[in-house]
């Protein structure tokens, strides 16, 4: 008898808690975009148009930086994906390097049935 009553009400349980976690994130995002909503009052902001002051600058890289920034947000924006790319790689293999200089071995594991 015990076996037959576990097995309806258990998967009830599961379906019930289930609802209920969801019902309480739904009730929480409605809580936070009601405060963000609430918070958006006034009246709108003009254009704000963002530069980098590059009159003070010398010739080199923080000024090329800048004047990319400046002409073209798509240019500087594939310029930044690029420099991250490439120290990822740099800062992945230097401590690559480093752990296989430490004896340890980070290569494929294997697998024992």
């Amino acid at each position: 008898m015990f076996t037959t009553f576990a097995k309806r009400i258990l998967p009830m349980r599961r379906v019930i808690r289930a609802w209920l976690l969801g019902a309480s994130g739904f009730l929480l995002t409605l809580l936070i975009a009601g405060s963000a909503f609430a918070a958006g009052g006034g009246k709108p902001a003009t254009k704000i148009y963002n530069v980098a002051d590059t009159r003070a600058m010398s010739a080199g890289l923080s000024k090329w930086i800048a004047d990319i920034y400046n002409s073209s947000l798509l240019l500087f924006g594939i310029t930044v994906v690029l420099v991250m790319a490439i120290m990822g790689l740099t800062i992945g293999h230097a401590m690559d390097f480093l752990v296989s200089r430490s004896g340890i071995d980070l290569g494929k594991l294997e697998h024992h049935e």
